[in-house]
């Protein structure tokens, strides 16, 4: 698991990144507005993780493993159902879960799977 000084430096990193970016907001485009909002959201997680033990964050993990099935299931049964506003909602839950599961994974130096 990453040490608290790790996760405090990549939290200052992350800020560092949203306060630039919130400097620039009225010019942003839309990569930049998505970073922005991942940046912020992995910051969140990072400084909630804190004060977790390393048990705590391994049961967050299966949490949002979980909640990523039920996702991708749920997306599914959008693009069965020729469902566009719903599937986008759906992507949105799942980039947000995404993120939450990285972070999660770096935390506890967990190698991402690759597809």
């Amino acid at each position: 698991m990453r040490t608290k000084e790790e996760m405090e430096e990549k939290i200052e990193k992350l800020n560092d990144i949203t306060v630039a970016l919130r400097a620039e907001e009225d010019n942003l485009s839309n990569e930049q507005k998505v970073i922005l909002a991942g940046s912020e959201l992995q910051s969140i997680m990072l400084t909630s993780l804190l004060i977790n033990t390393e048990e705590q964050t391994r049961e967050l993990l299966e949490k949002f493993e979980r909640r990523a099935e039920e996702l991708d299931a749920k997306y599914v049964e959008a693009s069965e159902a020729n469902n566009a506003e719903l599937k986008a909602r759906i992507h949105g839950m799942i980039w947000t879960n995404d993120i939450r599961l990285d972070t999660i994974k770096w935390v506890l130096e967990v190698e991402p799977e690759v597809f």
